[in-house]
């Protein structure tokens, strides 16, 4: 993934530590989002099957929502300050991870701003493979020897404005 370092000189060497953080997280977000999508495709071969009864269907999928909620948390709350955990996190799966751009150098572009030494900024932008150019911003900020990331938002080129998100 091509990687732009737009931030000040004095801080153009920090965005391998900052950017490597924020990497660690998406990753380990992906990793658990394929899981459930995979759990997830288990139990819709089994539902084909007719192997469930409906409590055993809704009791597996009140698991399986709970289970990825209780990883994600677990994953953000080392990486995510409190106020963007408060925010929740995962809302849904999906084959192609919601942050699967990260693996894909062909559609994703980043870019690293850093003005202060309180607060890092890094945008991807990227299609998915389809006609429309997202955007995903994340604010990152310094807490003792890492940093944690901040604030979420998304958007689209075209509609040109950025919307408050959850991790």
């Amino acid at each position: 993934m091509e990687l732009i370092n737009e931030a000040f000189d004095k801080f153009k060497d920090m965005q391998d530590e900052v950017v490597d953080c924020l990497l660690e997280l998406l990753r380990l977000m992906n990793e658990v989002e394929r899981a459930v999508f995979k759990r997830d495709s288990n139990l819709q071969t089994r539902i084909r099957k007719k192997e469930l009864t409906a409590a055993e269907i809704s009791n597996e999928y009140d698991a399986l929502w709970a289970d990825y909620r209780e990883e994600c948390k677990r994953i953000a709350e080392p990486r995510c300050t409190e106020k963007l955990r408060k925010k929740g996190c995962v809302r849904s799966f999906s084959d192609v991870p919601m942050y699967g751009y990260i693996d894909d150098p062909e559609d994703c572009r980043g870019t690293f701003s850093m003005e202060t030494a309180k607060k890092a900024v890094v945008e991807f932008r990227f299609t998915n493979h389809s006609s429309v150019r997202f955007m995903h911003r994340f604010t990152l900020v310094p807490s003792g020897d890492t940093w944690l990331v901040d604030a979420f938002s998304y958007g689209t080129e075209k509609e040109g404005v950025w919307h408050r998100g959850h991790i």
